[in-house]
């Protein structure tokens, strides 16, 4: 996908660098036939339709960018080849702390413990109080 991408902005890059040189060659004197200039403009005319076959692709919508990074997360591309193993100890406490944590439920609203006093706070301002 990524791949993709960048080979889309290499070749719109080279079709507008083509198209640049194109316009940026000198005009026929007006002692050349006007068959030269016509060829010319077809010329010009030609570059610029191949650099608008190739349109950008449409601005990210909020949220894509991340859908992008699971779904490539997901296919496994960009996976280690080094094995992480976790020891069965750590392992077995990770998935205890896992299963304790439906002891709760899951609060509706979380409430807010930050002070809204004036100042910057921190342990030093505070402790002279």
């Amino acid at each position: 996908m990524n791949h993709q991408l960048a080979e889309r902005i290499a070749l719109t890059a080279a079709l507008f660098f083509m198209a640049t040189a194109v316009s940026a060659q000198a005009v026929p004197p007006a002692s050349q036939p006007a068959e030269a200039l016509k060829a010319q403009e077809a010329r010009e005319v030609e570059a610029e339709a191949e650099a608008e076959e190739f349109e950008s692709p449409p601005p990210l919508l909020m949220g894509d960018a991340t859908q992008s990074l699971l779904a490539w997360q997901r296919s496994g591309e960009i996976a280690s080849r080094t094995p992480r193993p976790i020891a069965g100890s750590i392992a077995s406490r990770s998935y205890e702390r896992y299963i304790k944590s439906f002891e709760h439920p899951i609060p509706e609203h979380l409430g807010s413990t930050v002070s809204k006093s004036k100042g910057g706070g921190g342990a030093s301002s505070s402790a002279g109080r």
